[in-house]
């Protein structure tokens, strides 16, 4: 998908996909994510499947190499996840709230349950990235593209 200032436009000859339909967050997040100058970014989103257990697909989003004042911002490209690391779908939640800054009483104020039970979350997010940190791992997120966004999060 060609994203734009104003709207997006299907790639040439590639089929559309549900989630760059209209009514979907899904560009929306992306547009919130980027920051002037960030030539990538990816992250991951949930595409269905039961509520408590849904399937991801991973977002990579490539800048455009026109002008900055130009309509086209870049290119929006779903794949499937190759590596999830064992992640459920909570804690790739924490962990998007991890990569945003946000502290395990934040956490637990957006996604409705006590700090003790983020701080267990956390816990298993180290342990399954091997993080010796909560930095670590959000760094490691961010990098890998490996977390969901709070706006494609369905609790938050």
């Amino acid at each position: 998908m060609l994203l734009e200032r104003s709207g997006c436009e299907p790639l040439p000859d590639l089929p559309g996909h549900e989630l760059f339909d209209s009514g979907c967050p899904l560009l929306d997040t992306v547009r919130g994510r980027l920051v002037e100058g960030e030539l990538h970014l990816a992250f991951l989103w949930p595409t269905g499947g039961a509520a408590d257990s849904p399937q991801h697909v991973r977002v990579s989003y490539l800048a455009s190499t026109e002008p900055p004042r130009s309509r086209r911002l870049g290119v929006v490209l779903l794949s499937p996840v190759r590596v999830d690391h064992g992640l459920t779908h909570r804690e790739l939640e924490v962990l998007g709230l991890l990569v945003d800054g946000c502290s395990n009483q934040q956490i637990a104020e957006g996604l409705l349950v006590t700090p003790r039970t983020v701080a267990t979350h956390v816990e298993h997010i180290l342990v399954k990235l091997a993080s010796p940190t909560r930095t670590h791992a959000a760094v490691l997120a961010h990098r890998e593209g490996l977390y969901v966004p709070a706006s494609g999060s369905r609790a938050v």
